[in-house]
Parts: structure tokens; C-alpha cells; sequence
């Protein structure tokens, strides 16, 4: 079924950089950057066949919404984006994107599993994290990796940006190996990592 919606646009830069800054100040310790994704890096999250193609998308960590507005621009009219954003202080301005396709949850990524369930949502066809996992306590960098393996369905895909390589110590096990694609054009430049989760039977083709 088709639904009309509304055209994503991203908010200019300097609006989002205010945004991030008043969040900051509010609440310092979860909000690990004062400078918001960069064009360059929203389009190596957001410009790919797999968003292009999901029914369902998961957002971790969507801040000010500059890589929402990215994804919801390249997914499907009937799609689903599910945002979970821990930092209250950015609710006004995710609050502003008008788009019938995303749902908003405030809370710990932790709970991500708990929110497909309760949106009826299934598994899922993309994850998207922001979430700085070199900041991230052992136990629940594991454990946010392993929601993800879990709400993805084979053959989905997980991209995580980051400035630290951490994220590749929780998900190697689960994942293997990830393909990486540097942004330089970003404050700090960042790294894009992506893995596809493995179909089961593929796995066990590959291994007789």
C-alpha cells in the first residue's frame, strides 16, 4: 500500500549545531559531541540500496534528527522508522519531523527488542547506532550488539558511525568482519562500519 508523505528535508547545519549544543549543556554526559552529523556523513549511512529497500528501519542515537531526516528521504513510503533516542533533550526537535513513517521512543537503546514488541514490528531489515560505544560500559556494549543481531533478520544489515573502533570488539563475534568507509568531512571525522548478518542455512551451505 501506498501513503503520501511528507518530503524529508535536512535542517540546516548551523540549526542543528544549536540544537546539539543546548542538549549538551543539559545533559553532558550523554551527549558525547557538540557538532551534529555532517551531510557527507548522513549520506554514507543513508544513501544505500539496503535503506532504500527496508520495510523497517531501526535509529539508535538519532540526536538532532540530521540522520533521520537522511533515512526517512531514502526509504520506501510504506516503510517504518523507529527512532529510540535516550537524551529528553532532543525531543523538540525530533518532535519537528512530520513524517507518518517514524515513531519516536525515549529511552535506553537496551530496550530495543522490548520496543519492536511493542510496535508489532518484527524482525527488521536495517540498524543504524550512533551511540558511541568506546563510551559504553563492557556489559552493555555487548548486550546492545546482541539486541541488534537478534532484531535483524538474515540478510540485514547493522551500520554503526563511530570515532573509535570499539563497536568491532562487541561485533565481530556475532557479525565477522566489518566493511568500513572513512568520512573526513565530518567534526571529528568518523568511520561508517557496516556488517550483514548471516542467513543460517547460506552459513551452513558455505561451511560443507
Amino acid at each position: 500500500m501506498n501513503v503520501s508523505t511528507p518530503p524529508q528535508t535536512i535542517r540546516p547545519l548551523s540549526t542543528r549545531i544549536g540544537c546539539v549544543v543546548k542538549a549538551f549543556l543539559r545533559q553532558p554526559v550523554q551527549v558525547a559531541t557538540v557538532v551534529p552529523s555532517s551531510s557527507k556523513l548522513i549520506g554514507a549511512i543513508a544513501n544505500r540500496d539496503c535503506v532504500r529497500k527496508a520495510s523497517t528501519v531501526v535509529e539508535l542515537g538519532p540526536g538532532a534528527g540530521g540522520t533521520t531526516a537522511g533515512l526517512l528521504a531514502n526509504m520506501r513510503p510504506e516503510s517504518t522508522l523507529l527512532a529510540i533516542e535516550k537524551t529528553q533533550a532532543f525531543d523538540q526537535v525530533l518532535q519537528e519531523i512530520a513524517d507518518p513513517r517514524l515513531r519516536i521512543e525515549y529511552a535506553d537503546a537496551m530496550r530495543m527488542l522490548e520496543f519492536l514488541q511493542d510496535h508489532e514490528l518484527g524482525l527488521v531489515d536495517v540498524v543504524v547506532s550512533g551511540i558511541p560505544f568506546s563510551t559504553l560500559p563492557e556489559q552493555v556494549g555487548k548486550r546492545i550488539s546482541q539486541s541488534v543481531h537478534e532484531a535483524l533478520r538474515p540478510g540485514g544489515t547493522f551500520i554503526a558511525y563511530q570515532v573509535h573502533n570499539d563497536v568491532e570488539r562487541y561485533t565481530r563475534p556475532l557479525f565477522g568482519p566489518s566493511k568500513t568507509n572513512g568520512v573526513l568531512w565530518n567534526l571529528p571525522p568518523l568511520t561508517v562500519y557496516s556488517w550483514v548478518k548471516v542467513d543460517i542455512d547460506d552459513q551452513a551451505i558455505a561451511k560443507t
